[in-house]
């Protein structure tokens, strides 16, 4: 399996840290899971679709409550 080495801001370090722990799994494993994430935007992106923030309400349907924008430049 390929192997890179990144630097990483202080902020990001312990953001990733933190989440990794709290999940129960490896720095590389949260790592692994950001990039997939950022995959499937992308490729969603290039359909035209966005990445987008729901809630769940009482009646168990989704509900758009934010659009996240500002990841592909566009």
């Amino acid at each position: 399996m390929p192997q890179m080495t990144m630097t990483l801001s202080d902020e990001i370090n312990d953001f990733l840290s933190a989440f990794a722990r709290h999940n129960g799994i490896t720095k590389a494993e949260a790592t692994r899971r950001a990039f997939a994430l950022l995959a499937i935007a992308d490729r969603q992106s290039q359909k035209g679709l966005s990445l987008g923030l729901v809630r769940e309400n009482e009646d168990h349907e989704l509900v758009a409550v934010g659009r996240i924008v500002g990841i592909f430049g566009s």
